[in-house]
């Protein structure tokens, strides 16, 4: 401690640290130690007394800059009381200063910790072979007591040593009590993170098995659907054909009658005839093929989100939505019915511009016979393409947990511009002061993609679900 308040001392002054290496430490307006013993007979102050007096000039001046050095904080006094007293100090201290470096041999100052993430724990590092210390720091540890070792180094009276080792081992049970009980409210926070995960999870699970059996519903039910068609164009063809049987017949008994009664010269005649009748029959059943604009059905064609296309080779043909544009594979994602598919571009062919898009309808299709089946695609009530269910990858999650407000607030900006049309982002932002959850929901309040967003919730501490347009 003195160490450090010298150096931040010669810092002031101009003057190098008496350290190897290019150390550095921060900028101080002033050096606020209680250090050593302070008692005075003239003065009438006890030790108590002493420290006591520094600490309230301490507080009086101290300010966000100051440097504060404190050495067994609450001594010399009673025990219960001067942890009492430390703490409110220490706490007080946190609010006004931005370091203070403050040794106690109270255990119970060490668990604050635990409770205030303002304090951290640190232990200078003791030999226990040679009973001096190695002047490292062991940052997180609250350091062992070694009274009776080092006792026992300057020749103190045997038989006064182990009636003090007795006292510690009675003492002891007292401790392990303490301390089982602190694992104990340590466990019952960890049970109720793993229910809270688990309650998560099994949500989770029930929107997968929700949407399998939508899913699962809708191909049964396309499965039978398309069986009907087929039986309905089973029996249309048969009844072309009974119809073209007919006209043959027709043709051929007027023929043959013609032919009965007409002579030599004539028959050229009378088989151009039936032929041209024959002819016709077969143009009248001819299926005819489906014909697209070339304008918008080349190979620059960029399908937009809300067009309607025609997809080749889907259930023999079937028209859809288009609800995701192209991704790096040359594929998009179209939706007919509930059921989304993702279709090269080779078997896509423009119908319909969508009505959100700048472009005016443009390509119909044209057909002198049958068309094709035709089934669109479901849409929100206002007309905007639904969302995919919210189920929580590594892909689409951003962990902003660790990050200073400025770093959080890029890095998710640069998340939103990267996530496709209509994806779900998955913002971990933790619980800890809640400075980086405020800058996360002033970003997704503000972004002109985020067309909204839920904050957490039971099943979602510390992560906010955004869904971007």
């Amino acid at each position: 401690m003195k160490t450090l308040g010298l150096s931040s001392l010669m810092s002031k002054a101009g003057m190098f640290f008496p350290a190897k290496g290019s150390p550095r430490i921060p900028w101080f307006d002033q050096v606020l130690a209680d250090i050593g013993d302070h008692q005075s007979l003239e003065h009438s102050l006890s030790t108590f007394s002493g420290h006591i007096s520094r600490l309230r000039s301490i507080v009086e001046i101290v300010s966000k800059d100051s440097l504060v050095l404190i050495d067994e904080i609450g001594s010399g006094t009673d025990p219960s009381e001067g942890v009492a007293l430390s703490t409110s100090i220490l706490k007080y201290l946190a609010s006004k200063v931005n370091l203070a470096i403050v040794t106690t041999h109270y255990a119970d100052l060490s668990r604050l910790q635990s409770v205030d993430n303002r304090f951290d724990n640190a232990a200078m590092e003791f030999c226990v072979e040679t009973l001096q210390p190695t002047y490292r720091i062991l940052w997180g540890s609250t350091g062992n007591s070694n009274a009776l070792s080092i006792a026992k180094s300057i020749g103190f009276d045997q038989k006064v040593l182990d009636r003090a080792q007795e006292w510690v081992e009675k003492l002891l049970p007292d401790k392990q009590k303490e301390r089982q009980g602190l694992l104990y409210d340590s466990l019952l926070d960890e049970k109720k993170l793993l229910e809270s995960q688990a309650n998560k999870a099994a949500s989770i699970v029930s929107q997968v098995e929700g949407l399998y059996n939508e899913i699962r519903l809708e191909a049964d039910d396309l499965e039978s659907r398309v069986a009907a068609l087929r039986t309905r164009e089973t029996q249309k063809v048969q009844q072309e054909l009974k119809v073209v049987k007919s006209q043959m017949d027709t043709i051929i008994k007027n023929f043959e009658a013609q032919l009965k009664n007409s002579k030599l010269e004539q028959y050229n005649s009378l088989l151009r005839k039936a032929e041209a009748a024959t002819a016709s029959v077969v143009a009248a059943h001819q299926p005819s093929e489906i014909t697209f604009d070339d304008d918008e059905n080349q190979s620059s064609f960029v399908p937009q989100i809300g067009d309607k296309v025609y997809i080749q080779g889907l259930g023999g043909g079937m028209m859809a939505t288009v609800v995701e544009t192209f991704g790096e594979d040359e594929s998009c994602m179209v939706q007919y019915g509930k059921i989304k598919v993702r279709v090269k571009r080779s078997k896509i062919k423009l119908v319909q511009r969508g009505t959100n898009n700048e472009a005016t309808t443009s390509s119909s299709v044209k057909a002198k016979g049958r068309t094709p089946k035709q089934r669109s695609a479901t849409t929100d009530g206002g007309g905007s393409v639904s969302f995919g269910p919210a189920v929580q990858t590594s892909k689409n999650t951003v962990n902003l947990r660790g990050k200073r407000v400025s770093e959080a607030a890029y890095e998710l900006r640069m998340a939103i511009d990267a996530c496709r049309p209509y994806q779900v982002l998955f913002v971990v932002h933790g619980m800890g002061t809640g400075a980086v959850k405020d800058c996360a929901i002033d970003v997704l309040r503000n972004h002109p993609r985020v067309a909204r967003f839920e904050d957490e919730s039971p099943l979602n501490y510390g992560c906010t679900v955004a869904y971007i347009q």
